[in-house]
């Protein structure tokens, strides 16, 4: 089985776009191909000179090309909503120009794979979607005003539930994709609430190792057995690390702290330890391949008036700061 997944980023996300695309190359034990979005031409322009058998990279005006209605929506949204607005766009254009795709899985760029996810595949079966929940623990279930499900990944197949859920999804983002909770809606995350309703060809993962994250790691119990990390006993697939960033030299932000919660340090080395090595190595390799080039590991805030001084500032509210 050939896998395909599809992520998008732009120059400030390259490195996480990067490490997530090594970790794919680590981890999986099939063949795969991800299509990457670029979102700016300093992206596309990188990795269009970049020799990978398993990259491929479109630009955002291709995309654009294709779905003139999404274009369109570009001046009316921020450039993180716009962005949010793409969600559904992309895995429709890339069924479009790749007849040889079957089933098209989705990437947030901030993942990170420490196993094969054939077992997600393996969930799926022959239905036509699978979504992941945040899983969030009782006192955190507040947070579901931003969506029961999350959209860091999903499993799409081209057949004709899959094809409708897309244009259902792509036809509510264009209508509204704003960066706030409204009743109802948040983003491109909250319609995903209604999608086990209406499209019961849908599987709702309940997979502990796949999407553990800042909110809900606290839910499982976490062992080191043979060598690789285990979450309730299932291995851990993939770890999502929303809002992990370098603030100053090795000072490091884990957003942990948000959710309330103090990861044990053994895990911390594991999981954040594993992603900080992995994530220097990436600016390391890129800076080889383009000497030319800057690519410092400090990010930055993609809210806008979000600015580094007030997310150094909210990491030592939150008590986020770690040193790796």
């Amino acid at each position: 089985m050939n896998y395909h997944f599809c992520t998008c980023f732009d120059r400030n996300y390259l490195l996480a776009g990067w490490t997530l695309f090594r970790s794919l190359q680590r981890s999986l034990r099939h063949p795969f191909t991800l299509h990457v979005a670029a979102l700016d031409d300093a992206v596309y322009e990188l990795l269009s000179r970049c020799p990978e058998p398993d990259l491929r990279v479109y630009s955002l005006a291709e995309i654009e090309s294709f779905d003139p209605d999404f274009a369109r929506t570009r001046s009316q949204r921020s450039r993180v909503e716009y962005y949010f607005t793409l969600s559904p766009v992309l895995p429709r254009f890339l069924f479009a120009r790749g007849p040889e795709i079957e089933l098209l899985g989705y990437l947030d760029s901030d993942l990170f794979f420490f196993h094969d996810p054939e077992a997600l595949f393996r969930e799926l079966g022959e239905r036509s979607l699978l979504l992941l929940p945040h899983r969030f623990p009782p006192e955190l279930r507040w947070r579901e005003e931003c969506g029961v499900y999350n959209v860091a990944f999903q499993l799409y197949r081209r057949d004709p539930a899959g094809l409708a859920f897309l244009d259902w999804w792509r036809e509510r983002c264009l209508d509204w994709c704003c960066d706030r909770v409204e009743p109802g809606r948040y983003a491109d995350q909250k319609y995903l609430d209604q999608a086990p309703e209406r499209f019961p060809e849908l599987v709702v993962s309940t997979h502990p190792g796949a999407d553990a994250a800042p909110w809900n790691w606290m839910t499982g119990h976490w062992t080191r057995t043979g060598g690789e990390l285990r979450v309730d006993g299932r291995e851990l697939l993939f770890y999502h690390f929303q809002g992990a960033r370098f603030l100053l030299g090795p000072l490091y932000c884990t957003n942990l702290g948000s959710y309330g919660h103090t990861m044990p340090r053994w895990l911390l080395r594991e999981l954040y330890g594993t992603y900080a090595s992995a994530f220097r190595a990436a600016r390391d390799e890129l800076s080889r391949r383009f000497p030319e080039e800057r690519f410092p590991l400090t990010m930055r805030h993609t809210r806008n008036g979000f600015s580094c001084g007030r997310a150094l500032l909210s990491a030592l509210y939150h008590r986020n700061l770690t040193w790796l």
